[in-house]
């Protein structure tokens, strides 16, 4: 009997050590897992710490049950103020109800949801930015950050935007009023050079003078034509003086147009008297064979005024043939 009080004992006392040591290994094994809870939590206040986020747990309906916060005097109100309350009932009511639908959002999607919105603080406007996540079904998580600094800067970089859009678009305008300018520039100095070129100079009240200077081409055969045209028909000339003394050489678009000029010149009912021929010059329009039947020629614009002036004690004239 004592023998077998003995090993049943032994066996209870086997047995006690066996769940002493099971005991042990779990207490262990707790004591890592808090450790490794600790480590975890002190890792996330620090990150809290670390960020600008403001942190809130809050309930389906807005109710804020837990923060997180670098400084509790980042937050709009004091914990003991919000701690229960529903965020809709601490902010403004704008922004309580755009907090709201955002909780509504993200709890229906499942999937973030972002609003900006200010708040005055200490008689200043602040703008802040929250983000929604949905914890669960029941809860959500939203982290506020103050935005000022990144939309001011942004606000003056828009700024600065339509400052240089102003400046463009007053360049444009500038260039466009450069270049009409330029383009009335060209064209006076155009008319004015085709009016040095073609120059129309009263002699008399019946007499114009019309002295050539440099090549004739086409373009300056039309525009001789016209001038002489016009000024017979304004100034009611009975005879036009061509000069060609600055012609410094006379080719067949020059003898072309001396021969029309002269035949528009007799429609109009006026004589043309060409001057300034000299030798040479009446040399090449006779190998041109140019027609110059009715066109007085004198040799210089100095006799052709004299022969316009009056037929007494006038050089003799020479006829073309």
């Amino acid at each position: 009997m004592i023998e077998d009080a003995i090993e049943a004992l032994r066996a209870e006392n086997d047995a006690l050590r066996r769940k002493l040591t099971e005991t042990e290994r779990e207490l262990s094994d707790a004591r890592r897992m808090l450790d490794e809870q600790r480590g975890a939590v002190a890792t996330i206040n620090a990150l809290f710490r670390a960020l600008p986020d403001l942190f809130f747990r809050m309930e389906r309906d807005g109710t804020i049950v837990d923060y997180r916060a670098r400084m509790d005097g980042d937050l709009y109100v004091p914990p003991e103020v919000f701690l229960g309350k529903r965020m809709h009932d601490l902010l403004p009511s704008d922004v309580g109800v755009a907090l709201e639908r955002a909780f509504e959002q993200a709890l229906a999607s499942d999937e973030m949801k972002r609003i900006d919105y200010p708040l005055e603080v200490n008689g200043a406007q602040e703008w802040y930015e929250a983000r929604v996540v949905p914890l669960d079904a029941e809860q959500l998580i939203t982290f506020i950050r103050r935005t000022t600094e990144q939309r001011r800067d942004r606000d003056a970089l828009e700024q600065r935007s339509r400052e240089l859009e102003d400046s463009l678009r007053s360049l444009e305008r500038a260039e466009a009023e450069r270049n009409a300018l330029q383009e009335q520039i060209i064209a006076t100095q155009r008319a004015t050079l085709r009016a040095l070129w073609t120059p129309l100079v009263p002699i008399a009240r019946d007499t114009v003078a019309v002295p050539l200077i440099g090549a004739i081409d086409a373009s300056r055969a039309e525009r001789l034509l016209e001038v002489l045209l016009a000024g017979v028909a304004e100034r009611g000339a009975s005879m036009v003086l061509l000069d060609v003394t600055g012609v410094p050489g006379v080719d067949d678009a020059a003898a072309d147009a001396i021969a029309r000029a002269a035949r528009a010149v007799g429609l109009l009912g006026a004589e043309l008297v060409l001057t300034g021929v000299g030798a040479e010059v009446a040399r090449t329009l006779i190998g041109l064979g140019a027609d110059l039947r009715g066109i007085v020629t004198l040799g210089s614009l100095e006799q052709g005024i004299a022969y316009a002036m009056g037929r007494k004690n006038r050089p003799r004239a020479r006829r073309g043939a």
